[in-house]
């Protein structure tokens, strides 16, 4: 009885990976200059965006020199939009003459951010952009007001003021606080969060004043009044 011959199979070989170089020679004449042609338009296509990106973009953000905003007027409200080292600065708004209040000497700011502090002999004007938007804002410190008064004083309801800037959101406190020798020093201010043109960024309008005593508390409607005042004053910049 003859044996039957067994086929074994044969062992897989791997097909050798061939070189980019050899890849390259393998190439006609004519497809090498096609390809390069193509290399060389697609270089020119990334180095037109670089180009554009980095010499002719403008995200709206000022340039910043020796700490200051670079051009910046001395009306412009200035916000800074980004924290650390690539921190950048937004003209916000522009602040014109407010009615019956003169800006403090000396409260300038002395950064590129700006902010302003106002008088008029009787209230406290206070004018500064804020990196969050206004709803955040009164979500954020409304409960933190409301722990501050809870004791000594009196936090109104959360409302809302329409303006040329839009609807903007505040509400307005008392309080008291005594001092270790006994006195009694007396606060109350309207602060309002009005909306910019920027996401997440607002302007924050804080009327403050400093009674001797209960007796010199104003109404919350007086309180806004002011801070009325400061809102038409202000011109949003828009993007």
């Amino acid at each position: 009885m003859s044996k039957k011959k067994i086929r074994r199979p044969q062992q897989y070989k791997k097909p050798k990976t061939r070189t980019l170089k050899e890849w390259w020679q393998d190439q006609t004449a004519e497809s090498k200059k096609k390809m390069l042609y193509i290399c060389i338009a697609v270089a020119a296509v990334i180095a037109l965006v670089l180009i554009w990106y980095y010499g002719f973009y403008n995200d709206g953000s000022l340039k910043v020199r020796n700490n200051a905003a670079v051009g910046a007027g001395e009306n412009w409200l200035i916000g800074q939009r980004s924290g650390g080292k690539n921190s950048k600065y937004y003209h916000i708004a522009d602040v014109g003459d407010v009615q019956d209040y003169t800006v403090v000497e000396g409260s300038a700011s002395s950064g590129p951010a700006t902010s302003f502090s106002m008088n008029n002999g009787d209230y406290n004007l206070y004018i500064s952009p804020v990196n969050s938007s206004a709803a955040d804002m009164v979500d954020s410190v409304y409960p933190l007001f409301g722990q501050l008064v809870s004791e000594n004083g009196v936090l109104g309801e959360v409302k809302e003021q329409e303006s040329p800037l839009g609807t903007a959101k505040y509400f307005s406190y008392q309080y008291a606080s005594s001092a270790e020798d006994g006195t009694t020093s007396y606060n109350q201010s309207l602060v309002m969060y009005a909306p910019s043109s920027y996401k997440d960024t607002c302007i924050l309008l804080s009327v403050s004043l400093a009674p001797e005593s209960e007796e010199g508390y104003v109404t919350e409607e007086e309180l806004l009044a002011e801070a009325v005042k400061g809102l038409n004053a202000i011109t949003i910049v828009e993007k």
